[in-house]
């Protein structure tokens, strides 16, 4: 049997050869843009991360029976065709879910330190799935309240959007969708502007659920964000234009990224049908190698929070080099500068 890994699956090259029941796999580590249709023709298995597009053009003519990503969203990946084509498939959901929480409540520090939110303010949680309820449980702890809207949960601590729009903050958490009962792309619009003038608004979603131009438009408004519509070539207006601005590196510590490979591992084991045992003993083998750490609480200051992660530090040096070019920044430079983000360590539970 032929894997296909994309070599910026962290770890996972590395582990292999600790893995005694995985020596009879043929295990093919490539570069991202190496990975095309003719390099995969053989491949049973192909394992990739959020910069590849899996759709027919890679996939057709190839021998691919299950692709699996490193990553909590799954938007790179054309799921109907590969459902339309009996090909499995997995992604990561909830793996970064303890950096993203990190990132906004180090952006809520950040915001109190500048007097521009208190902790008597509210936040707005838009989306309780992993990052929403994980961040609902942090800010409870460092005593910031909170209300939260899912349109597809029926929780009864669940409020409308409506009342979500009444606080002075609020965070995204949603997926991109279009054609579903409740589209995200463009939520983050003129009209939801103008019913939250004076407030701030924390985009670590996708930058497609935000029209940029109304934003920039409007000058009351308070913006922060890590993602952005014309990635990976950013526009150097949106990214100046916002308080905080960073290069779609909320999710990226080295536990959530870690926490993507060993899911992929997980998958592979149920794929060659391991037994729940044999499962278990790889399993104990991958966390005593990567130094899974195990964080059993939240912090209960959110100064603890900013120490762990400079925002702020990110923020200006996006911006300094998002000025050296002309409109937007090159794909290149914007995958350089997310490859050299500090490897923080995550300080929340999984």
């Amino acid at each position: 049997m032929k894997v296909v890994v994309d070599n910026s699956i962290l770890k996972f090259k590395e582990l292999i050869p600790h893995l005694s029941d995985l020596k009879d796999i043929d295990f093919y580590h490539l570069h991202t843009e190496e990975i095309i249709n003719n390099s995969i023709k053989d491949a049973e298995i192909l394992f990739v991360r959020s910069t590849l597009k899996i759709n027919a053009d890679l996939i057709n003519n190839t021998k691919i029976k299950f692709v699996g990503s490193a990553t909590a969203g799954f938007d790179h990946i054309d799921v109907k065709y590969l459902e339309n084509n009996n090909i499995n498939w997995c992604y990561s959901p909830g793996c970064n879910s303890s950096s993203v929480v990190h990132y906004v409540i180090s952006s809520i520090n950040f915001l109190i330190e500048k007097k521009l939110f208190n902790l008597n303010d509210c936040v707005g949680i838009v989306g309780y799935g992993n990052i929403g309820s994980k961040l609902r449980k942090a800010l409870n702890k460092v005593g910031i309240k909170n209300i939260c809207y899912d349109p597809f949960l029926k929780l009864e601590h669940l409020k409308n959007f409506d009342e979500i729009k009444q606080c002075k903050l609020l965070s995204f958490h949603v997926p991109l969708t279009i054609g579903s009962a409740f589209p995200t792309k463009n939520i983050i619009n003129e009209s939801l502007i103008k019913d939250f003038k004076n407030k701030i608004i924390i985009n670590t979603s996708r930058g497609g659920i935000a029209d940029e131009n109304s934003i920039i438009r409007d000058t009351n408004l308070i913006y922060i964000s890590d993602v952005w519509q014309n990635e990976p070539c950013p526009f150097k207006e949106i990214i100046n234009r916002s308080l905080l601005s960073t290069p779609h590196i909320a999710g990226y510590s080295y536990d959530g990224r870690i926490n993507g490979t060993i899911t992929l591992f997980k998958r592979l084991f149920q794929y060659l049908n391991f037994s729940h045992e044999k499962q278990k003993i790889n399993t104990t083998i991958i966390n005593d190698f990567l130094n899974k750490k195990e964080i059993n609480h939240y912090p209960q200051r959110i100064s603890e929070f900013a120490s762990a992660f400079d925002i702020l530090k990110e923020s200006k040096n996006f911006k300094r080099i998002s000025k050296e070019y002309e409109k937007s920044l090159p794909a290149n430079i914007y995958k350089k500068i997310r490859l050299e983000h500090p490897s923080r360590r995550d300080i929340l539970p999984d």
